[in-house]
C-alpha cells in the first residue's frame, strides 16, 4: 500500500494508516525535520498550494508526483476551531480547496483526513458537497483519544473519502495490518482495557455522502455510526492478529484470561513508582499498560520553574519514544508538533 502524506506534521495519521510513504508534504521546519529524520529517503514535496491541475505558469501538476494507493492529510484546522475566529473560507489557512484538487488529479484509491471537531459545524457540509460533486463517498467519525485508551479526550474528526469499493477494501487492509512504523517500534503486548465505561452516543458521530446514479441526482444520507463501530475500531487497534475481513477484531476466553494476568503483572511492576499521578493514577496506568511502558516524569526543570515535559506529551499521544523528542528541536517546537498531531 502507497501512500501519500499532505499536512503531514510528524507523521502520526500515516503511523496510524501504514503501509510505504511515498511523499510527503510538509513546510514547518521542525516537523520536516522531524519526518526527515524517520524517512530520511522519502521526499519532501514542499508547499501543496504550489500544485495544481495545469501545467499553465508556475504550478507543479499533481500528476508530476509518483502514483499512490491513499492519500493522508490533517489540513489546518484553524478556520474551523473554537479555539480561533472561525472564519472558515475566509481564513488564509482554509486548505480544503487544494486537498480536493490533489484527490481529483492523484486519484488515490482513499483519501484519509482529520481535523477538529469544530469542522463539523462549519466548512465540512461544503467538504461532503464537493466530494458528492466529484462523484466519491466521504465517511465520518468523531473520536476521542480516551476512547483509545488515552489518558486525555483530544477528540478529533476522522473522514474517508473513495468509492464503496474503496472504502471496504481500506475497511479490510489498512487498519487491520497496520504495517506502519507505530507497529514496528511499540511493543506488540495489547491489554484490553477493563476499566473503561461505554461510549456514548452522544460522543460518536458518523454518517455518509454520495452521489446517487439515478435520475434523481445528487442526495446526502446521513448515517449514525454509533458507539458500536468506535468501540469496535479501538479493539481492532489492539487486537490487530486476529482481524477478520470485516475489519473488526474478536477475543476468545483464553485471550481474555491472559490479559488479565499481563494487566496483575502490569499493575505489580508500577506500583513501586515514586510518580504520584493523583486522580489520574487509574488513567495513566491503563495507557502505560495499553502501550507497555512507563509514564515519563510530566515536568522538568526549565528556567527554574517545573514545565511540561515535552517526553511526557509524545508518550500521551501514543507515540514512540524518541518520535518527536531528541531531534535538537526546542523545548517550543516540540510541544507545538505534539499539541498539533493526532494519537495514532
Amino acid at each position: 500500500m502507497r501512500v501519500g502524506s499532505l499536512f503531514s506534521g510528524y507523521g502520526g495519521l500515516d503511523l496510524a494508516v501504514g503501509g510505504e510513504l511515498v511523499w510527503y508534504s510538509e513546510i514547518d521546519k521542525a516537523a520536516s525535520q522531524v519526518m526527515a529524520a524517520h524517512y530520511p529517503t522519502v521526499p519532501n514535496i514542499g508547499d501543496i498550494t504550489q500544485y495544481g491541475d495545469c501545467t499553465c505558469g508556475e504550478v507543479i501538476p499533481w500528476d508530476h508526483l509518483p502514483e499512490i494507493d491513499v492519500l493522508t492529510g490533517g489540513y489546518p484546522c484553524q478556520p474551523f476551531s473554537n479555539a480561533g475566529q472561525r472564519k472558515g473560507k475566509d481564513d488564509e489557512r482554509h486548505l480544503w480547496p487544494y486537498v480536493r484538487s490533489a484527490i481529483s488529479s492523484l486519484r488515490p484509491r482513499i483519501t484519509v483526513l482529520e481535523n477538529v471537531r469544530g469542522h463539523l459545524s462549519l466548512g465540512f457540509a461544503d467538504v461532503l458537497r464537493d466530494c458528492a460533486a466529484d462523484g466519491l463517498s466521504a465517511r465520518w467519525i468523531t473520536v476521542r483519544a480516551a476512547d483509545a485508551g488515552a489518558p486525555h479526550n483530544r477528540t478529533r474528526l476522522f473522514f474517508v473519502i473513495g468509492d464503496a469499493d474503496s472504502l471496504a477494501w481500506f475497511a479490510s487492509s489498512a487498519f487491520s495490518r497496520r504495517s506502519g512504523a507505530l507497529a514496528r517500534s511499540t511493543t506488540k503486548q495489547r491489554i484490553k482495557r477493563s476499566d473503561s465505561s461505554p461510549i456514548a452516543d452522544s460522543d460518536v458521530s458518523g454518517g455518509e455522502a454520495w452521489r446517487d446514479s439515478g435520475s434523481d441526482g445528487e442526495r446526502v444520507r446521513i448515517e449514525s455510526v454509533g458507539s458500536a463501530a468506535s468501540a469496535a475500531y479501538s479493539s481492532s487497534k489492539r487486537y490487530g492478529s486476529r482481524q477478520g475481513s470485516s475489519g473488526m477484531a474478536g477475543m476468545d476466553a483464553e485471550d481474555a484470561t491472559g490479559s488479565r494476568e499481563r494487566q496483575r503483572t502490569w499493575e505489580e511492576s508500577r506500583a513501586g513508582s515514586a510518580i504520584d499521578f493523583g486522580d489520574y493514577e487509574p488513567a495513566i496506568r491503563r495507557w502505560e499498560a495499553i502501550l507497555g511502558r512507563f509514564a515519563p516524569d510530566p515536568t522538568i526543570r526549565r528556567d527554574d520553574r517545573k514545565r511540561l515535559n515535552p517526553v511526557f506529551v509524545e508518550w500521551m499521544m501514543g507515540l514512540p519514544e524518541g518520535w518527536v523528542t531528541g531531534h535538537g528541536l526546542s523545548v517550543s517546537q516540540e510541544l507545538k508538533m505534539l499539541g498539533n498531531g493526532v494519537v495514532p
